[in-house]
């Protein structure tokens, strides 16, 4: 009978957890439909009718301003279709699509947080296209994964903890890319990033699938070694029914070379040659523990960025 009194009760918090009780009133279903409330209302520039909490923190490419700033103000349009990811653990939710401003095309990437009933957070990542090396899609052929969507089978999932260890296997591969790959990849693994695939399809406009294609491939051949540093990770989504893990975090560049060896023999020349960053959120789509599927938004910010929500976990 001693040891029962002294046992710790079921819901007792562990140690760096901010609470033993989580709220998970919301369902997928639910999340999504904040989701959608959230982008019905951006395209109409009109915060004023969503259910936001007192304190709500927004954040546009890691700069905290008012809900209501940045794009809100130069919006014009949002695509009818985008990736939707949610998590009912920890009541967020996401959005990966195309936007405008003053019709002019954008890729944005958005996290919410829903806490009984309310927003109490937005994180967004934009992606506008400028001067600077960046992958950048025809906005009017974006096909989102539909595999995001599909539930697993129960053999074929992996714990939250695992999915959350291969997505971060995979910016160990990506930080220092040397040839050395430690994330599980199928065979057919695909990544769109900023609307375009870069593993496949021939790489028009000089990115990395027109060197090599395939993840692993490129990752074997170490065309990544420019990536210093992949900085501030989290992940804030995890969809153990569909394998989708969520993340964010920097590649910095310190750019102290302007050229770097393949494993191949051939030069790589740096694109560009100061320090700099890019802020990103990538969905990862993983099954039978091996990343499938990769759809990502990033776009440059000053080198060695904070990200303000890495204050908050």
């Amino acid at each position: 009978m001693a040891l029962g009194l002294c046992a710790a009760p079921a819901m007792a918090q562990a140690p760096g957890a901010k609470s033993a009780v989580i709220d998970t009133s919301c369902d997928h279903a639910c999340l999504i439909g904040f989701v959608d409330r959230y982008m019905d209302a951006l395209a109409r520039r009109n915060p004023a009718g969503l259910p936001v909490t007192d304190d709500v923190m927004f954040t546009e490419n890691d700069v905290v301003m008012p809900l209501g700033k940045g794009l809100w103000g130069t919006i014009s349009d949002v695509a009818p279709t985008g990736l939707e990811v949610a998590d009912t653990v920890t009541g967020n939710a996401a959005w990966f699509g195309v936007v405008r401003e003053h019709g002019n095309p954008a890729y944005l990437a958005m996290r919410l947080k829903v806490e009984h009933g309310r927003i109490s957070e937005v994180e967004t990542v934009v992606h506008r296209k400028t001067g600077l090396p960046a992958p950048f899609g025809d906005p009017d052929k974006v096909v989102h994964d539909p595999a995001f969507n599909e539930i697993l089978p129960p053999e074929r999932r992996r714990a939250r903890e695992r999915l959350i260890s291969v997505a971060n296997s995979y910016f160990s591969t990506v930080e220092r890319n040397d040839g050395m790959v430690f994330a599980p990849f199928t065979d057919d693994c695909g990544r769109l990033e900023n609307g375009i695939s870069t593993t496949s399809g021939g790489g028009k406009g000089g990115n990395a699938a027109s060197i090599v294609q395939g993840c692993e491939a490129q990752f074997k051949l170490g065309i990544y070694r420019i990536n210093k540093e992949v900085r501030e990770r989290r992940y804030p989504i995890v969809d153990e029914e569909r394998g989708i893990v969520v993340a964010t975090g920097f590649f910095d560049h310190a750019n102290t070379f302007d050229s770097y060896t393949l494993n191949n023999g051939k030069t790589m020349r740096t694109a560009l040659k100061w320090p700099n960053s890019i802020t990103l959120m990538e969905a990862f789509r993983i099954v039978d523990g091996r990343i499938q599927r990769i759809e990502a938004t990033f776009t440059y910010v000053p080198y060695f960025m904070h990200n303000p929500w890495e204050d908050r976990r």
